[in-house]
């Protein structure tokens, strides 16, 4: 019997070890704009000791794992790296004791003054089995009417195969897109006709004032959410093939429709509402109000105007937290209007995490 001791102890450790979970991971990064350096964070939990290698890839789905760029004690918590690709979008991954892995890279892209605003990569959020969203496949933005010359190459870096356009008829005619994908599929999701058609001229005659703007905004996207069932069905139509991706999703600020969209498809992915709440707040930090044409030049405006005039295009949380309830409050929970409005059944849903969730 005591000979056989020896044997069950080393079963034990070697079952403890190949059972054992793998630990919450969260990483992100930022880039310096003055010095391009970028510093990558990442926090443990539990906590464990060792090393972590970091490697730098143009792909978020090939990376050298023979050279990295870096290796410091995990114990650090973060470590800043300077990458040479200037035309390229890089994305790191993260080799924590050569067993876990995580891939991460910058959310918010950055192009010229007359360039989208409002463009992120959807990837990094997890979900609740902590899986987390692929990176460099699913974009929202604003709208892609505007590009400088160098706008075109950064997005053909990425090499967009699909826009998703939820923009009216209207919107496109006037303001044709300047980049070309291979597939462009127009959504244009309908708008709340009760809505004042001409709020610009009721906010410079103060008939709209900065207090009715969230009521306002409440309503429209609670409208977008209720009644444009058959293109949320095309939407997850695109969003369950292989062959689009990647793909941009926008509307002409990238907030209100392109919004309600992607907090739709981040549902859709099991995103918990604090993680899809940042995303939708994210609008608000990155708006350029300069770029809205009928907006003109805000220093022009009194100030209690301009206050109305900038909130009109912000998305507080108001704006998501209640047409969003309203949407459980009727349907019972998001999954099931997922299923009933916009066509998610079980086999798609399966499929849309397959090809946007690591595994």
């Amino acid at each position: 019997m005591l000979k056989r001791i020896p044997y069950i102890v080393v079963s034990v450790l070697l079952f403890t070890v190949c059972t054992q979970e793998k630990p919450d991971i969260r990483v992100a990064c930022e880039t310096n704009s003055v010095n391009g350096c970028t510093r990558i964070k990442w926090e443990i939990f539990p906590h464990i000791e060792g090393t972590v290698k970091i490697y730098e890839s143009s792909s978020p789905d090939s990376f050298n794992l023979y050279s990295p760029v870096a290796k410091v004690a995990i114990t650090d918590g973060f470590r800043e790296v300077f990458s040479f690709r200037t035309l390229e979008r890089s994305y790191y991954k993260l080799l924590f004791n050569d067993r876990y892995s995580v891939i991460t890279s910058e959310r918010i892209l950055c192009f010229s003054e007359q360039g989208p605003f409002n463009f992120r990569d959807l990837g990094g959020y997890y979900n609740e089995n902590n899986q987390q969203v692929r990176w460099g496949k699913l974009y929202r933005s604003s709208s892609l009417s505007r590009l400088a010359h160098q706008d075109v190459k950064a997005l053909k870096n990425l090499n967009i195969k699909t826009i998703i356009d939820l923009r009216t008829e209207t919107e496109r005619y006037n303001h044709p897109y300047r980049y070309q994908a291979k597939h462009v599929v127009s959504l244009p999701l309908r708008g709340n006709p009760n809505a004042p058609v001409f709020w610009f001229d009721k906010i410079l005659s103060e008939q709209i004032r900065k207090g009715d703007v969230v009521s306002y905004l409440t309503d429209v996207n609670l409208f977008f959410l209720e009644n444009n069932s058959e293109y949320f069905h095309q939407l997850f139509d695109i969003l369950t093939d292989t062959s689009n991706y990647p793909i941009v999703m926008n509307c002409t600020n990238g907030n209100d429709r392109t919004g309600v969209a992607s907090a739709l498809v981040l549902f859709a992915l099991g995103i918990d509402w604090n993680q899809t709440l940042d995303d939708w707040l994210l609008s608000d930090k990155l708006m350029n109000y300069y770029s809205i044409s009928s907006f003109g030049n805000p220093e022009m405006y009194p100030e209690h105007i301009l206050e109305t005039l900038t909130a009109m295009f912000r998305e507080p949380k108001e704006t998501f937290i209640i047409p969003f309830e309203k949407v459980v409050k009727d349907h019972g929970s998001i999954d099931k209007f997922l299923e009933t409005e916009c066509g998610l059944t079980v086999e798609k849903k399966t499929k849309l995490r397959n090809l946007l969730l690591y595994p």
